[in-house]
C-alpha cells in the first residue's frame, strides 16, 4: 500500500512538473490597443503647392474632415491633433502636433507651413508631406488609441532667411549705384541692420546680388510712427525707399510675416551708454555714473529704445551725456528750461559750441522712468511714472 501511494505521489509531481515546463514554454500574451478604422478622411485643399513669401500671411492649405465619434459611448468627447511630416522620411523629419480642439476643418498660411517643411528640404525642391490628423477619445475609464487619417501633397518652400541681405542704393542726381551687405545681429532671426554714412538717395532690399526677389516701399506703418512696411517683389517694378538724411545711420529690416518692415535709426557716437547728469537727479553733476546709465530692453527688436529709471526733483536740470565726460557730445533739450512731461521733442545729440547748453527742468518729483526714441522719423523722449 505504501510503495503505491509512493508511485502516485512520484506519478503527480511528475505531471505538476510537466505542465510547468509547458506553460513556462508558451508565448506570453501581451495586452494591445485597438486600431480603430480612419473616420476623419481628412481632405487637402491642394495637391501641389509652391510657397509664396510675397503672400506669407494668406491662406495656403485648408485641411477639413469628418468628425469622429467615440468607439465606446457616443457622448465622448473627441478633439483634433495634426502634424506633418516627410512623407519618404517619416522618422526623423516629423513636426510637433498642434492641438486644434473639436473642429472639423484647419487653415494654414505660407509662412506657417514653409516655416515647418523648410527644415527637411532645400528651397525650391519639391517635397512630398503627408498632414497626420489624429482623433483623441476623451473617455473616464477606457484609453483609446488616437483614431489616425492622413492626407499627402507636394510643397516647395521659399527661403525664410538668407545668411545675409543687400541694400541697393541710388544716388538720385548722378544714378550711379552701389550695393551694400547687411548682417543679421542674430542669425536665424530674420532682421538685418547696417550702419552707413547716409546721403540723400532712393534705396531697397535684395535677397541676394541678384534683381530679384527684392523688398520695396508698401509706404508707412499707420499704427507705428518711424516704420516703413516693405512690398516682397519678384519680378517687375521695385518701388524705392527715399531719404533726405545726412550722416551716420543704421538701418534696419524685419522680414518676419508679421512684422515686414524697415526703420531707420540714429546711432550713439560711442560704444559707451547713455548717462543722465544734473542736480534734478541723485546723481547730481558726476559724469558718467552707473546709477545715471540707460538701458537697452530689446536690442533685437528695438536697439533705438533707450530707458532709465530713478528719481528726479523739479526745478533742478539735466542733460543726457553720451561719451565719458563734459568734451563729449550730449543730448540737450529743444530750449531753455524745456519741461520733459510737457514737451516731448528730441533733437540729434551734439557738442555744447553746437547750440548751447540747454536743459530739461522737470516740473515734478519722484520716481520716473525717462525713454528715449532715435528713430529718424520719431524721435522723442518721454517720462512717464
Amino acid at each position: 500500500m505504501k510503495t503505491s501511494y509512493q508511485s502516485f505521489s512520484r506519478f503527480f509531481i511528475w505531471c505538476l512538473f510537466c505542465a510547468l515546463f509547458v506553460s513556462c514554454n508558451k508565448d506570453p500574451e501581451y495586452f494591445t490597443l485597438v486600431d480603430y478604422p480612419d473616420q476623419m478622411h481628412i481632405k487637402s485643399s491642394v495637391e501641389d503647392i509652391v510657397f509664396n513669401k510675397g503672400i506669407a500671411n494668406q491662406e495656403a492649405i485648408t485641411f477639413t474632415w469628418d468628425a469622429a465619434v467615440s468607439p465606446l459611448q457616443p457622448s465622448d468627447e473627441v478633439t483634433y491633433k495634426i502634424g506633418f511630416y516627410d512623407t519618404n522620411q517619416k522618422e526623423s523629419n516629423h513636426s510637433e502636433f498642434i492641438d486644434l480642439g473639436n473642429v472639423t476643418s484647419v487653415s494654414f498660411t505660407h509662412d506657417e507651413l514653409n516655416t515647418i517643411v523648410a527644415r527637411w528640404v532645400m528651397p525650391g525642391e519639391p517635397l512630398d508631406v503627408t498632414a497626420q490628423l489624429l482623433a483623441v477619445v476623451h473617455n473616464e475609464k477606457t484609453y483609446v488609441k488616437p483614431i489616425q487619417s492622413t492626407v499627402s501633397f507636394k510643397a516647395t518652400c521659399y527661403e525664410k532667411y538668407p545668411t545675409y541681405m543687400y541694400i541697393r542704393i541710388t544716388d538720385p542726381i548722378t544714378e550711379t549705384v552701389k550695393t551694400e551687405r547687411m548682417e543679421q545681429r542674430q542669425l536665424g532671426t530674420g532682421i538685418y541692420e547696417v550702419t552707413l554714412d547716409m546721403t540723400p538717395c532712393d534705396f531697397h532690399f535684395l535677397t541676394s546680388n541678384e534683381e530679384y526677389p527684392a523688398y520695396g516701399d508698401a509706404g508707412k506703418s499707420d499704427d507705428k510712427p518711424g516704420f516703413h512696411t516693405m512690398e516682397y517683389v519678384t519680378e517687375g517694378n521695385v518701388r524705392d525707399f527715399s531719404t533726405s538724411e545726412i550722416g551716420k545711420r543704421v538701418i534696419v529690416i524685419d522680414t518676419n510675416a508679421e512684422e515686414n518692415n524697415y526703420r531707420m535709426y540714429l546711432p550713439l557716437p560711442s560704444s559707451n551708454m547713455p548717462w543722465i547728469v544734473g542736480n534734478a537727479t541723485d546723481i547730481g553733476w558726476e559724469t558718467n555714473q552707473a546709477s545715471g546709465k540707460f538701458k537697452v530692453a530689446d536690442a533685437l527688436h528695438a536697439p533705438y529704445i533707450y530707458t532709465w529709471t530713478g528719481n528726479l526733483i523739479a526745478g533742478g536740470e539735466f542733460k543726457i551725456g553720451l561719451g565719458t565726460g563734459w568734451g563729449d557730445s550730449f543730448f540737450y533739450a529743444p530750449g531753455e528750461n524745456t519741461d520733459p512731461f510737457a514737451d516731448s521733442t528730441l533733437l540729434p545729440y551734439r557738442l555744447q559750441d553746437q547750440g548751447g547748453d540747454l536743459k530739461w527742468v522737470p516740473t515734478k518729483s519722484g520716481p520716473f522712468t525717462i525713454t528715449l526714441s532715435l528713430l529718424v522719423d520719431d524721435m522723442w523722449i518721454k517720462v512717464e511714472p
